[in-house]
């Protein structure tokens, strides 16, 4: 069976983060499937995201159960960018802090030094991923731009428009003050 990289585990009070594996794609969509309203995409999607992206993805455990995620990848025509995919934390975690230690965590991994923006869709709605990325911004002491990357009439029913947030540059400067 496959199981990704196994990248350093950190300890962060009784969470940890690490890089995920295969085996942790059933409860990367089970825990999606819970946060709603993040679009819940296939076990095989999460499966393979932990396979070959694992480098660029962190899951948090708790008591050996994934509790919180980021979903990431290189573009291949933008290897300085971090694309963000999806962010999730259990619900009962919002609001200490996790996403962004997650996002630190990301940042201050050798195989990321070269990442000089992240970047990620929004909807409008979503003031807590918009608050996640400011967050970033003012750590970084660099700017953030958002604006239209796909129109609500491109998904169909009951999906709001999906926005570009792009934070950056992103220095060694910055990237040692995220590391705290």
């Amino acid at each position: 069976m496959l199981t990704g990289n196994n990248l350093e585990t950190k300890e962060a009070g009784r969470l940890s983060f690490r890089a995920p594996v295969a085996n942790d794609g059933p409860e990367i969509h089970a825990l999606v499937e819970r946060c709603k309203p993040l679009d819940v995409n296939s076990r095989y999607c999460y499966l393979i995201l932990c396979e070959h992206f694992s480098s660029t993805c962190v899951v948090v455990e708790e008591n050996n159960a994934v509790v919180a995620f980021i979903t990431a990848y290189i573009p291949p025509e933008r290897r300085d960018t971090l694309f963000v995919w999806q962010v999730a934390v259990d619900a009962r975690l919002r609001g200490r802090g996790v996403a962004k230690k997650m996002l630190r965590h990301l940042l201050s991994r050798r195989n990321l030094k070269s990442i000089r923006h992240v970047e990620a869709t929004v909807n409008p709605s979503n003031d807590a991923s918009r608050s996640l990325f400011q967050g970033l911004a003012n750590e970084c002491k660099s700017t953030i731009h958002e604006s239209l990357i796909f129109p609500a009439d491109m998904f169909g029913e009951n999906h709001e428009q999906e926005n570009l947030i792009r934070v950056g540059p992103i220095t060694s400067v910055s990237k040692t003050l995220i590391g705290r």
